[in-house]
């Protein structure tokens, strides 16, 4: 990375997420449970029945995921889904069907089972405020509160008696680079075991921001003060949710996905991230393919996870 961006280090971003870590409790249990279906209406996609489970972030704030274990007998793998920056929540009955467990996580409360919630962190057009929420307080950054609490889920899936083996990851847009920065920073417990990240976000932010199109980044870069020195301390944060200052440490096999027209995630951006993966990788390019929710995308995850979980 350029030197006026900033970037941590690889020992300062593994610096951070374990102490990020280290504020999150071992165990954790909802505080509240719902037995009822994803309702079209108000999430994506696929649906099916499920348990909505309420969970408690390390600031206090709450959070719901939606929990889809397989119903055969015995203990099962389970795949991790988080949300677009839309904070859509969304069902995977295929891959349920196909004999995974699933858990959506929805961090911060943006969406539960009444819809979309948290205005406290939205503008007043609905839009999420995590990416530049904080940009200047490192250790108060929205994406770490973010990345805490699908942590704390993951702390309550490793108690389950029907969870098993590592954990896949995967998501769309912001889940696609969160799916790939969860699996990053949970890499140091051992329990990150695939990736599939479609249209990933969240992907090398000093490359896009010297393009003229900055596509969903621009969201991020609005935010960033014009001083230098502020803008530096900006910079560096974004540092510790890029998910190519993170390449190094993935060390799993992952497939990226990319819209050939896509502008909001631009394919260069996931291919200076596809060159830098140590280990087993793959990249499906979707000619013609704008930026959306790939709708191949549970086939391919579904056979990504067959091979690599």
């Amino acid at each position: 990375m350029e030197d006026i961006f900033n970037y941590p280090t690889f020992d300062e971003i593994d610096k951070y997420w374990r102490e990020a870590l280290s504020e999150i409790p071992q165990h954790a249990e909802p505080i509240e449970k719902q037995e009822r279906e994803a309702l079209p209406s108000m999430t994506y996609d696929r649906h099916t029945g499920g348990t909505w489970l309420r969970f408690v972030g390390v600031d206090g704030l709450k959070f719901w995921c939606f929990w889809q274990p397989c119903s055969r007998p015995g203990a099962h793998k389970t795949l991790i889904h988080v949300p677009g920056y839309g904070t859509e929540a969304s069902a995977h009955p295929s891959l349920v069907h196909a004999g995974y467990n699933v858990m959506h996580i929805n961090p911060r409360g943006y969406c539960g089972p009444d819809g979309f919630a948290n205005p406290e962190w939205r503008l007043p057009d609905g839009t999420p405020t995590v990416i530049g929420r904080n940009l200047d307080k490192p250790k108060e950054y929205g994406y770490r509160f973010w990345f805490q609490d699908a942590v704390i889920a993951v702390r309550w899936l490793q108690n389950q008696p029907n969870v098993t083996g590592k954990f896949g990851f995967f998501g769309s847009s912001q889940g696609g680079g969160g799916s790939l920065l969860l699996a990053s920073i949970l890499s140091t417990e051992g329990i990150s075991g695939a990736v599939v990240a479609d249209v990933p976000f969240l992907t090398n932010f000093p490359l896009v921001y010297e393009k003229s199109n900055q596509g969903a980044y621009g969201i991020a870069f609005s935010n960033i003060p014009k001083d230098e020195a502020l803008f530096k301390r900006s910079f560096r944060t974004l540092g510790y949710v890029d998910t190519v200052a993170h390449a190094s440490r993935m060390n799993y096999p992952i497939l990226l996905t990319i819209g050939s027209l896509d502008d909001a995630c631009p394919a260069y951006s996931i291919y200076s991230l596809y060159k830098k993966l140590p280990n087993t990788r793959g990249v499906v390019e979707m000619y013609g393919q704008g930026h959306a929710y790939t709708p191949l995308l549970p086939s391919l995850a579904e056979t990504w996870f067959n091979l690599y979980l």
